[in-house]
């Protein structure tokens, strides 16, 4: 099913999920039909209307309460990933303070960080998993920071503002530190399963309240499969939500190649990138 989604552009899925639930139900409503003739619903339809809007507007509740979180996330890790582009672009350029090789090095690290990032690590988030050689070299730019030489006849002065330096691009290479462990946590989120579960039986009984309502049947059942059709489409737009980083709908890496392409990182990358 996963495998599935991840393949499915998002508007044929949205319109799988729409579809497929109201034939069943109105394949199912015609079974009921068959059994149950709309001349013993009809007396009854002031009570199963009161009901059935009662039990649809508890759903509706529930529903709208899990499209809302399902875009929040999904939002919250679109912004995520664009502000640990950002961070990484603001720390390759701050990284120009430093003075050289270390300079050259950094920029370096970082610029075969931000390709590693968009080309080898983006699409393993979609299975919750993290490129270490990524990881890895995020830690040798904090590495190459640090262990920065300082000029051996270098005056106090000069050795304070080195140091000056050296904090600015640390502090940088922390926002990017904490983006990147945001974005990993992203990646793994979702809705609980149990709240799908509640979904699903909620459905289920709103569409089996919504049998027993008699009319013409050609009505009833066009009804029926427009009130399914609709909780379909919903239930599938928080399916596309849910997970940012696969599904057809997911979070995108267009930042990073803003960031790769405007600070010309191209330049500085080691030239074979080893996967």
């Amino acid at each position: 099913m996963q495998h599935l989604l991840d393949v499915l552009p998002v508007w044929l899925a949205l319109v799988l999920f729409a579809a497929i639930p109201a034939i069943i139900a109105a394949v199912l409503h015609d079974a009921f039909r068959r059994f149950v003739k709309s001349d013993v619903l009809i007396p009854h339809h002031d009570v199963a209307g009161f009901l059935v809007s009662i039990v649809g507007l508890m759903f509706a509740v529930v529903l709208a309460f899990l499209v809302a979180a399902a875009w929040g996330n999904f939002d919250a890790a679109q912004r995520n990933a664009d502000t640990e582009a950002s961070d990484v672009a603001e720390s390759f350029a701050t990284a120009g303070v430093l003075p050289q090789p270390t300079q050259r090095r950094v920029r370096t690290l970082l610029a075969d960080y931000a390709f590693r990032v968009r080309d080898f690590e983006w699409p393993l988030l979609a299975e919750d998993r993290q490129d270490l050689r990524a990881r890895d070299l995020l830690l040798k730019v904090f590495e190459t920071v640090a262990r920065a030489p300082i000029r051996h006849n270098a005056s106090i002065g000069e050795a304070f503002d080195q140091s000056s330096s050296q904090q600015i691009v640390v502090n940088n290479l922390e926002a990017v530190s904490n983006d990147r462990r945001k974005r990993l946590i992203d990646a793994a989120r979702q809705i609980p399963g149990a709240l799908y579960l509640a979904l699903i039986f909620g459905w289920m009984l709103l569409t089996a309240f919504v049998f027993l309502f008699g009319c013409s049947r050609v009505l009833q059942l066009t009804m029926t499969a427009l009130v399914t059709g609709m909780i379909g489409l919903l239930f599938g737009v928080v399916v596309e939500f849910d997970r940012p980083y696969s599904n057809g709908l997911r979070v995108t890496s267009e930042a990073w190649t803003f960031v790769i392409e405007n600070n010309n990182m191209e330049r500085f990358r080691t030239p074979v990138s080893a996967p």
